[in-house]
């Protein structure tokens, strides 16, 4: 399958329960991301994270499946068309 970029950007609701977690997915995934942006809102327990991922679609669907999956993670994804 042909590998694409996509811009992947998390929501983390509560960093003391998700942050982990999601970290650790994102370093299994770390050969794929070319570019990460982490703003944290400490004062609201609230992190965003912003990636640019080159992966296919099959790959893309199991890396934000995954985080969906966590509790207080939100995720979406967008392909670009370039």
């Amino acid at each position: 399958m042909e590998k694409k970029r996509h811009v992947v950007s998390i929501v983390i609701d509560n960093i003391e329960m998700a942050h982990d977690p999601v970290n650790s997915i994102l370093h299994q995934n770390a050969q794929h991301i070319l570019l990460r942006v982490g703003y944290p809102m400490r004062d609201r327990n609230v992190s965003v994270i912003f990636l640019i991922l080159e992966m296919d679609l099959d790959e893309l669907g199991a890396f934000s499946g995954k985080l969906g999956q966590l509790p207080a993670v939100k995720v979406k994804t967008i392909t670009l068309k370039i």
